[in-house]
């Protein structure tokens, strides 16, 4: 994760929403879980489910809307450690 993130809380993601490219603002959020406190990228656009995995993939952090939790290709919440984020 950036560090920029961490300090802005907050990324500009651009997704493709009803055909059309837009920015979007994903703040970030602190979940808890088995694993521990984990960083998410969260919005209230609602926003298709492979667009979301594309830009999950992208950004290589788990993102959230209404439509769900997604995560990268082959990662989870352990991989996310919000203590050990915040150490660097």
């Amino acid at each position: 994760m950036d560090k920029r993130i961490l300090k802005d809380g907050f990324l500009q993601i651009k997704v493709r929403v009803s055909g059309m490219l837009q920015n979007h603002k994903f703040t970030l959020k602190k979940e808890n879980s088995a694993f521990g406190d984990y960083y998410i990228l969260e919005t209230e656009v609602p926003i298709m489910a492979a667009e979301m995995m594309r830009a999950a993939n992208e950004v290589e952090m788990p993102l959230r809307s209404p439509t769900g939790l997604f995560f990268p290709r082959g990662k989870s919440p352990k991989d996310f450690p919000a203590k050990a984020k915040e150490a660097e």
